[in-house]
């Protein structure tokens, strides 16, 4: 039994079997990589709008690995799960055979808006102040959105960077002093009217609200720039 020269605790064995030429060497290794890399993307459930980034480890190519022609196949030990950092276990059902431990990184990217350029506290936000950005799911925190159509007619409370994710807590989507759209639904039956906000709202924030037909005062849902909604 031939031990491979890969770091200790993986478990790895290989199988003894004649050397390789270079070249043949390079082509199997890095053919091993890209089979740990397809099994391990197959797995990864996705989002609609999620990218996908899987990088595996360069296979060391002083291992004497021949071409597995007949069955090679591939397993992650344990739960089976797929985490940011995942070993597959490769094995080649052949003589010679081989069988080693290939580490995988994993990287889930979300769609997140972003500000385009440098955005000064208190913009009406429109489509030239917002683009969109892939970034790693691990380092998101918040509320941050997926899509900028959500935030045009919104106000930023504070000054905005590019690159930086844009946050629910950082927008005034219904402001004090704006005029809204009060929608009152009650069964089938949808009835607006206008009233004046009488604090600032995020997405889905209970804010008061002022009707100005009756000048009573009302507490609504923020559910749109300018648009607030209660139930009858």
């Amino acid at each position: 039994m031939f031990r491979s020269p890969l770091p200790a605790g993986l478990g790895v064995a290989l199988l003894a079997f004649p050397l390789v030429p270079a070249q043949a060497q390079w082509s199997v290794h890095d053919g091993v990589r890209q089979y740990a890399e397809d099994y391990v993307r197959d797995l990864v459930p996705l989002q609609d709008g999620d990218r996908l980034e899987v990088s595996a480890a360069s296979v060391d190519t002083r291992l004497p690995l021949t071409e597995c022609l007949g069955k090679l196949t591939a397993d992650i030990r344990g739960a089976g799960d797929i985490r940011r950092n995942t070993h597959v276990y490769l094995q080649c059902h052949e003589q010679p055979g081989w069988e080693l431990f290939v580490p995988v990184r994993v990287r889930i990217l979300k769609p997140v808006v972003i500000a385009a350029d440098p955005i000064a506290r208190n913009t009406l936000l429109q489509a030239q102040h917002l683009t969109l950005d892939y970034q790693d799911e691990v380092l998101l925190r918040g509320d941050v959105f997926s899509n900028p159509g959500e935030l045009i007619g919104t106000r930023n409370k504070r000054d905005l960077r590019p690159g930086q994710p844009i946050r629910s807590n950082q927008l005034c989507v219904v402001c004090k002093g704006d005029k809204v759209t009060i929608l009152a639904q009650s069964g089938g039956l949808m009835i607006k009217t206008e009233g004046l906000a009488q604090e600032d709202g995020s997405f889905n924030d209970s804010v008061r609200i002022r009707n100005i037909n009756s000048g009573r005062e009302i507490t609504a849902r923020v559910t749109a720039s300018g648009q607030v909604q209660v139930r009858l």
